[in-house]
């Protein structure tokens, strides 16, 4: 049955994952009539160092501008 996974780039509480995950499972047996027990929620919690964009990582001093620019 369905694995819902979410990659978060941002630290959430814990109670907002509870919510999270209540709500990506209610949703989903809502939409699909799956058995709510049947629905598995995965949250990866990404570090500032563990991902990237443009070619840097989120924990660049300078990730702001470097991670939008158009050529390297």
């Amino acid at each position: 049955m369905p694995v819902i996974k979410v990659d978060l780039m941002s630290e959430c509480t814990k109670e907002q994952k509870e919510k999270l995950i209540f709500d990506l499972t209610k949703g989903t047996h809502d939409l699909l009539n799956i058995p709510p027990e049947k629905i598995s929620v995965v949250i990866n919690e990404l570090k500032d160092d563990g991902w990237g964009r443009g070619g840097y990582t989120r924990n660049h001093t300078d990730f702001a501008n470097l991670s939008r620019k158009h050529s390297m």
